[in-house]
């Protein structure tokens, strides 16, 4: 039987709209992952420490190279004769207001992340001055320097890997009819064997790049939470405490996904924005308001300043491997979160022109970045919590910040809700997005969605288990190494299929035209042999 009694898809019908292939061989690979680390986590460090250098020191000028690509290729869709370009197939306007598609589409691409780093990352450079700048720590000038790299990690360039990746689903999927999945980015390069065993190698690989991304974003807010209930609140969870965190918030989204009720998560994430909004303008207006804008403005001439060579600086000389730890990390974590992220951008941006969306994906997130990072972060560095991270690590930058604001308690209370809210609402999606990618329907099945929660969690709970920072990091790292790849494929195609589409265009305006013309020319005809046989019925008549 292909239904239950209540007219409802049976178990079995529901599963066989899985691709078998695409679920079967990331299942396996994934479950085969947690048993490693569940099996022989000492392995899995060793093994991890090792990919994370042999990535970041000897493929790092990759990702360096690959991420500056995107940015040109951005900028040049943005303000060439490509950006009149629409994301539709017969003209169909925008489904949301402006304001309401760009609000989707940065909660989306933005995760508790930002609130992991947006203190701790430039208290920490502030303390120990990146390689490529040479002040004195802890001075003025590292001050301003430090905001500079933290622009310039949540800027332009990552932005700029959504939208370059956002444009090429989008044109697959709107001019030429196919899924929403990550494959469809490379119809313009190989066509239709996105359909065949070359789209299933990508959703693959998809699939695993994603849980990677996730997995680090997951891991750092395990780490995060556990730290702000011991600042706070003296809380100590233990060596377990990754396992509780990760388990109780995987039980809930877990639920949330098969009970259909992450429409409830949906408005969890407006809820969320304004309350990201909200602790920004309450730091802004109760801290160090004229040192925060001072600095911000600083540092934001700094960044355009050093845009192009703080991009392809390779850290020549420098011993520590700070590029690594920081830029390299940040631009694998990055691209493991676009396939999921370029996807959901491009299911609510048909009618868009590719000027909008690029915009909207890569001008307006940066201010925003830049906007929390120069008051969050610059609050840190006034502050000095610098003590705090050498005592109870990065992860507790936020609260040690907190600590130095009026209505600490409360303060701290909306930070962890807003943590745990940001979380909830990004591994709703991502578990939805992950079970799209292995089925044959947008809409995909409670069971597969279940599943992918569930492995999420898994995956999340083996790295943040281990400790160590590093090992959630290379999570990102490692599933991303192809992505450095795969983003200069992505840019041929995407320039390939606009300039396919500018001219399918004009061939369809000069065959209107002709039409037109034809018609136009017909008309003119009829009117003359009208006009004509007019006149002679009246010199007819007179005879």
């Amino acid at each position: 039987m292909n239904d239950d009694t209540n007219g409802r898809p049976s178990v079995l019908t529901q599963l066989r709209r899985m691709d078998p292939v695409i679920f079967g061989v990331s299942a396996i690979l994934t479950v085969a992952f947690v048993l490693w680390g569940v099996l022989d986590q000492k392995g899995m460090i060793a093994a991890v420490g090792k990919a994370f250098t042999w990535t970041t020191v000897d493929w790092g000028w990759l990702y360096l190279l690959s991420a500056f690509a995107v940015v040109i290729a951005a900028l040049v869709a943005m303000f060439g004769r490509y950006g009149a370009v629409k994301l539709s197939r017969h003209g169909e306007k925008p489904e949301f207001s402006d304001f309401a598609w760009f609000a989707m589409l940065f909660g989306a691409a933005i995760a508790a992340g930002i609130v992991f780093w947006g203190p701790a990352e430039p208290a920490y450079d502030w303390m120990t001055v990146p390689p490529y700048f040479h002040d004195a720590p802890m001075s003025s000038g590292a001050a301003v320097h430090a905001m500079t790299y933290s622009f310039f990690h949540w800027g332009l360039t990552p932005w700029a890997i959504y939208a370059v990746l956002t444009v090429a689903v989008a044109l697959g999927a709107y001019r030429k009819g196919l899924p929403f999945r990550f494959s469809t980015a490379f119809y313009y390069v190989i066509g239709d064997r996105v359909r065949g065993g070359w789209g299933k190698v990508l959703d693959i690989f998809a699939v695993i790049v994603t849980l990677g991304g996730l997995a680090t974003t997951t891991g750092l807010i395990a780490f995060q939470l556990s730290a702000g209930l011991k600042f706070q609140y003296g809380l100590v969870l233990g060596k377990d405490a990754a396992y509780l965190i990760i388990g109780l918030l995987t039980l809930i989204f877990a639920i949330a996904a098969y009970t259909g009720l992450h429409r409830g998560i949906k408005f969890l994430g407006t809820f969320r924005t304004w309350v990201f909004i909200a602790i920004w303008l309450f730091v802004l207006l109760l801290g160090p308001t004229l040192f925060l804008i001072n600095l911000t403005i600083d540092a934001t001439g700094q960044y355009l300043l050093n845009l192009v060579p703080m991009s392809l600086y390779t850290g020549i000389g420098d011993t520590t491997n700070w590029l690594g730890s920081w830029t390299i990390f940040y631009w694998a974590w990055w691209m493991a979160w676009a396939p999921f992220v370029a996807v959901f951008i491009a299911r609510i941006s048909k009618g868009r022109s590719v000027r909008q969306l690029v915009a909207f994906t890569l001008l307006l997130p940066s201010l925003a970045d830049m906007l929390w990072y120069g008051v969050i972060g610059g609050s840190g560095i006034k502050y000095n919590i610098t003590g705090a991270l050498k005592k109870n690590g990065v992860e507790s930058a936020i609260f040690a910040t907190a600590h130095h604001l009026p209505l600490t308690s409360i303060l701290v209370v909306v930070i962890l809700v807003l943590i745990v809210a940001f979380f909830l609402t990004v591994a709703d999606s991502a578990s939805v997005s992950l079970a799209m990618f292995t089925s044959r329907e947008e809409d995909p099945n409670k069971y597969l969605r279940l599943f992918w929660a569930i492995a999420l969690g898994a995956v999340a709970a083996v790295l943040a288990a281990t400790g160590s920072l590093q090992a959630v990091q290379t999570a990102s790292i490692v599933t991303a190494f192809p992505m450095a790849f795969l983003l200069f494929v992505v840019i041929y195609g995407v320039f390939r299929g606009l300039n396919e589409e500018i001219r399918d265009s004009s061939l369809q305006d000069v065959a209107e035209g002709a039409v037109h013309t034809a018609s136009y020319g017909q008309s003119m005809s009829d009117r003359l042999t009208g006009g004509a046989a007019a006149v002679n019925q009246e010199r007819a008549g007179t005879d």
